[in-house]
């Protein structure tokens, strides 16, 4: 009888365990939303409590932890487990962005679009100085008429970074900025249409969830794993406090990906493919990329999958789909004025020094105005100029860099490679490329690190693609939006949210602490605005140069060295490739 007892008494104590965790996490979000109104768009950075937050995102991530390993030990709390996390969004909703601004362009995107305009026609730094001025152009004049009719997008307006540029999002973002303009009461503060932007994104956040744990059933997992999606703070940080419309991509991604396991489970016995099937898994992947150009990097694993699986001539008609969808999804932001693009994004890049940060305050540089952008402005710029808490990324890029152009204080001490074989190699480049001297070090390190992303790409499709297996079809997709991450120029902490709907079918822990390092990004704000101009722990760099050439490396190279020895230690061919937690 006693020995009956036992797995239930285990059980109970698990679901305690779990229950008092959700508790304590609950006081903490709650304490996260109250010091978040320090964060308030005009406050003075010094005066912001950016170290405060980051204990307490620090505090939540290792209970999360404990919380996994929680659900490891005793299943059966998937309820406790979905009803928390849902808990958890709903309190950080009543929260201010925590140093992110890009909901402001959510909001204005949205607004632009119920009035009948395209987003991708006028920057808003054209609005604001139309605003000000005559003009005689019809939809300008109906954006200013609705500046008048709603005060608080004034303020929206003049909150957007960047405004020099048109929107970077694409149509299926837009249609859910659209949707949230249109559920907002007409006179509404700025304050209720932040929450109610939010409110939609959390919508899309808790609809992932609900997928994720449809993947773990298809794949024969437990779905109490569904934690380490459920309750990953940085989600209640950039989608539930800071509002990021990766929510949208990573949605319709994940259920992409759902769409495509059920076709591989139940086709496991045959060869003849389900078309309608393959083409809802087009549909869907299209409107993923059509909310956030990255799930288009899943294609080389798609194509050997259904390839691979089914014979080469049942590509036609899903890759039609897919091409004919993602083309449709993206036209109104296709290239058309190179004339008028060029100059602003040459004005921004003086501006940025080159990169691209996401600053709290409002760059405005007034260009001249034109009747209307290139609507590719936005994407091409991002492209060609952003870079921000990188690596690997860094590390090829500051050993490419002429030493010579720069002060002391912006070389980085691991930049090793000889001068002439810098110059040699990027001498090369611009002639092949026919690219400026100023823009070859990123281009060739973009070039370098692209080539070896496709090449991982390709070798994790091939393996994944040799066996109908659902939930080595997962790890694929895991690690190929992660390894895109890490070799990205730019890896803003929520680009991570990509990667977490898959993150049960990682194998190994190490994968586990990227949701906890890469908040330590928050610091480059810290660092900016206490030492700007002082250089920190006696080393060269101030500010933000220390937070790039020294905090990265803290925050990345531990991380990599535990994941090598994990990699290591762990079987080649294990019985069932899932995440150890123990």
């Amino acid at each position: 009888m006693d020995g009956a007892d036992r797995p239930h008494d285990r059980t109970a104590v698990a679901t305690r365990s779990l229950a008092v965790l959700a508790i304590v996490s609950i006081g903490l979000y709650a304490a996260i939303a109250w010091l978040s109104w320090q964060f308030d768009y005009h406050a003075a950075g010094v005066d912001r409590p950016i170290l405060a937050v980051l204990g307490l995102f620090a505090v939540a991530f290792a209970l999360y932890l404990i919380a996994i390993r929680s659900v490891a030990a005793g299943p059966g709390n998937l309820k406790l487990v979905v009803v928390a996390a849902i808990g958890f969004r709903i309190v950080v909703l009543f929260s201010l962005p925590i140093q992110e601004v890009d909901i402001y362009r959510y909001l204005w995107d949205g607004a632009v679009s119920v009035a009948g305009v395209s987003p991708y026609q006028y920057s808003p730094q054209q609005v604001q100085d139309a605003a000000f001025s005559t003009t005689d152009d019809p939809e300008l004049q109906r954006l200013i008429a609705v500046l008048d009719r709603e005060p608080p997008l004034a303020e929206i307006l003049a909150r957007v970074h960047f405004p020099e540029l048109p929107t970077i999002y694409p149509s299926t973002s837009q249609v859910v900025f659209a949707a949230s303009e249109i559920t907002t009461p007409a006179g509404a503060s700025l304050l209720a249409r932040l929450f109610i932007m939010k409110a939609w994104l959390i919508g899309f956040d808790i609809a992932t969830l609900l997928v994720v744990i449809g993947l773990l059933r298809a794949c024969g997992r437990s779905a109490d794993l569904c934690v380490i999606y459920a309750w990953c703070p940085l989600l209640m940080k950039e989608v539930a406090g800071s509002g990021h419309l990766d929510a949208i991509a990573v949605f319709f991604t994940a259920l992409s990906i759902y769409l495509a396991v059920r076709l591989l489970k139940r086709d496991a016995a045959t060869v003849k493919p389900n078309d309608l099937g393959l083409a809802g898994v087009a549909i869907t992947l299209a409107l993923a990329i059509g909310a956030k150009l990255y799930p288009v990097v899943l294609a080389p694993l798609m194509v050997l999958v259904v390839a691979r699986r089914f014979g080469w001539r049942h590509l036609l008609m899903p890759g039609a789909v897919l091409a004919v969808g993602t083309l449709l999804l993206l036209w109104p932001m296709m290239p058309r004025d190179a004339e008028v693009a060029e100059p602003i994004v040459a004005l921004v890049a003086e501006h940025s020094g080159g990169s691209m940060p996401e600053p709290i305050e409002v760059i405005s540089i007034a260009p001249p105005s034109p009747p209307a952008t290139d609507p590719s402005l936005g994407v091409a710029t991002f492209l060609k100029r952003w870079e921000m808490n990188d690596f690997l990324f860094l590390i090829l890029i500051e050993n490419l860099k002429p030493t010579s152009e720069l002060p002391s204080d912006r070389i980085a001490w691991f930049s090793i490679v000889p001068d002439a074989a810098r110059e040699s190699a990027l001498e090369t480049a611009q002639q092949s490329m026919g690219i400026e001297a100023a823009e070859a070090p990123f281009f060739v390190a973009r070039a370098i690190t692209a080539a070896a992303f496709l090449l991982v790409a390709i070798g994790l499709a091939w393996r994944a693609s040799s066996a109908a297996d659902g939930a080595l079809f997962c790890e694929t997709v895991f690690l190929t939006l992660a390894w895109f991450w890490l070799l990205c120029p730019t890896q803003n902490p929520w680009y991570w949210s990509w990667a977490l709907p898959f993150l049960p079918f990682a194998r190994g822990r190490a994968w586990l602490a990227i949701s906890g390092l890469v908040l330590v990004y928050y610091l480059r704000f810290w660092l900016d605005y206490h030492h700007a101009d002082t250089t920190v722990l006696g080393t060269r760099y101030a500010g933000v140069a220390f937070y790039d050439f020294v905090v990265t490396w803290l925050e990345f190279a531990p991380w990599m060295a535990f994941l090598a020895i994990d990699a290591w230690r762990r079987p080649k061919r294990p019985a069932s490739p899932s995440l150890n937690v123990g």
